[in-house]
């Protein structure tokens, strides 16, 4: 059985009005960032009574350019990877990785391209148009234009998030295979709430999140 997982109340309650009664599923609801995300995933993964056979972790984002083909307000986007984005020395709005030999750091995540590819099928036969590329997580949303465009030029990512690279470290150390799935709610770019459009965001996101649970499901 597929467990899903959301940051938030908004995103899950839109996902549970779409999603089938006859669609099995766990829920749960992470709280918001990476230690949060990371300690609550773990705890219901390793006392579960019922087996996870795969996460499909999804709800809203930051895009970080709309030009030259990136998402746009609405727009849904699939993970091909996760990158933990802030991990490293902030120099004014600029981060330089930790790197070092007496290191070990792990920041950057692949997702399961298996599920992957069935929900990139899901979607096509659907007729909903999505991106797939590479996510940020962060533990501080980017207020900045200028902050955005370095994250995004450093991974060449579409959009950020705050729990993402937390649920891939988790479903890593449990060898669960890993859905991400998001719709831009906002553009990454000097700070400006009227331009956001969560609660629309949310709502879509948990439709389509509905949509490819069940098609997994039957997959």
């Amino acid at each position: 059985m597929f467990l899903v997982a959301a940051a938030t109340a908004f995103e899950m309650d839109a996902f549970l009005r779409a999603c089938p009664p006859e669609v099995p599923f766990l829920s749960l609801i992470t709280g918001v960032g990476p230690v949060e995300a990371a300690v609550r995933l773990t705890a219901f993964v390793a006392l579960s009574a019922v087996r996870v056979q795969g996460v499909v972790n999804f709800g809203v984002a930051g895009a970080y350019c709309r030009e030259n083909g990136g998402a746009d307000l609405l727009d849904l986007c699939l993970a091909e990877r996760e990158i933990l984005g802030d991990l490293g020395v902030c120099h004014g709005e600029e981060i330089e990785l930790l790197r070092g030999a007496s290191l070990e750091i792990v920041d950057a995540f692949e997702l399961d391209r298996n599920l992957l590819a069935r929900a990139a099928a899901v979607l096509t036969s659907s007729s909903v148009p999505f991106h797939c590329g590479p996510f940020v997580t962060v533990s501080c949303v980017s207020g900045s234009r200028r902050r955005g465009a370095l994250l995004a030029q450093t991974h060449r990512a579409l959009c950020e998030n705050m729990e993402g690279a937390a649920a891939a470290r988790v479903c890593q150390q449990f060898a669960l295979p890993l859905l991400e799935l998001r719709c831009i709610s906002n553009l990454v770019e000097d700070r400006n709430l009227h331009s956001w459009r969560l609660r629309e965001a949310c709502a879509r996101c948990g439709e389509v999140a509905a949509a490819v649970v069940k098609g997994l499901s039957h997959g």
